[in-house]
């Protein structure tokens, strides 16, 4: 009988051992995902190139939302520019600006599938090319650094945004 009682006591230790042998899918507690671009009050038009970079330390795939302020504190999920992207700590992609209204509210939403550990890109404009000239500021997203074509407006110029669509600007 007190072999019994052993087997039982050694059973029920086996059992609560084996059930923690395989943990949940989690991070580190001070995981993490920082959208690194695009930048604050860049500009993007509809169908443009939006480049977007991120740092993920969560060693999990993400998926990339394309978000807008909700005018309540939060954000709204519009588009998934891609799907299961990369894991690794240091990732980029290039995907084109879906068709949404013009706007200065619009965030990049990178976030994981299992645990929920989310990074936001700063606020950037969906809308059209600023006019050229010193007052317009950055070109098509990029920054104060920018160079300029021929014509001394902005690098990318409008003119290479309309040529993305397939059609010559000329």
């Amino acid at each position: 009988m007190l072999r019994t009682r052993f087997l039982s006591v050694t059973a029920a230790s086996l059992i609560v051992w084996l059930g923690s042998a395989a943990p949940a899918v989690s991070e580190p507690p001070d995981a993490t995902i920082a959208v690194t671009s695009p930048a604050a009050d860049s500009v993007h038009p509809v169908n443009s190139s939006l480049f977007v970079g991120w740092r993920n330390d969560t060693g999990q795939e993400v998926d990339v939302w394309l978000a807008q302020d909700d005018g309540a504190g939060g954000t709204q999920r519009l588009f998934k520019l891609a799907s299961k992207a990369s894991s690794k700590p240091t990732s980029e992609l290039v995907t084109a600006v879906p068709a949404v209204p013009d706007g200065t509210d619009y965030t990049v939403e990178v976030t994981t599938r299992d645990t929920g550990v989310r990074g936001y890109s700063a606020s950037f404009e969906v809308g059209p090319v600023p006019a050229a000239g010193p007052a317009a500021g950055p070109g098509v997203g990029t920054g104060a650094d920018a160079g300029t074509d021929s014509g001394g407006a902005p690098w990318p110029s409008p003119n290479w945004v309309q040529a993305q669509d397939g059609h010559s600007p000329r």
